[in-house]
């Protein structure tokens, strides 16, 4: 049975204020920047998901996000603002 990422994570807060002075990140507290029980959440599916966009597609939503770029952009962002190296 795996871990929560909430035990595991626990006690990470001192490497985190490590990373913050070695990076000159913002001060953002350690509970601030994390969600772990919400990581278990998502990582937690046990079985395959297949979608197919073609109905929404044929009722007229033709619009879409590229997953790759939107993480890049969010990744982007929190380096702009400093919570990322």
């Amino acid at each position: 049975m795996q871990k929560s990422l909430d035990v595991v994570m626990a006690d990470k807060e001192q490497l985190w204020k490590k990373m913050i002075e070695k990076h000159g990140l913002a001060r953002h507290s350690y509970k601030d920047v994390s969600s772990w029980l919400f990581g278990d959440f998502v990582f937690a599916w046990d079985y395959d998901f297949f979608a197919d966009g073609t109905t929404a597609r044929r009722l007229g939503f033709h619009e879409f996000v590229d997953t790759e770029e939107m993480f890049m952009n969010i990744f982007d962002d929190f380096r702009k603002r400093k919570v990322i190296p």
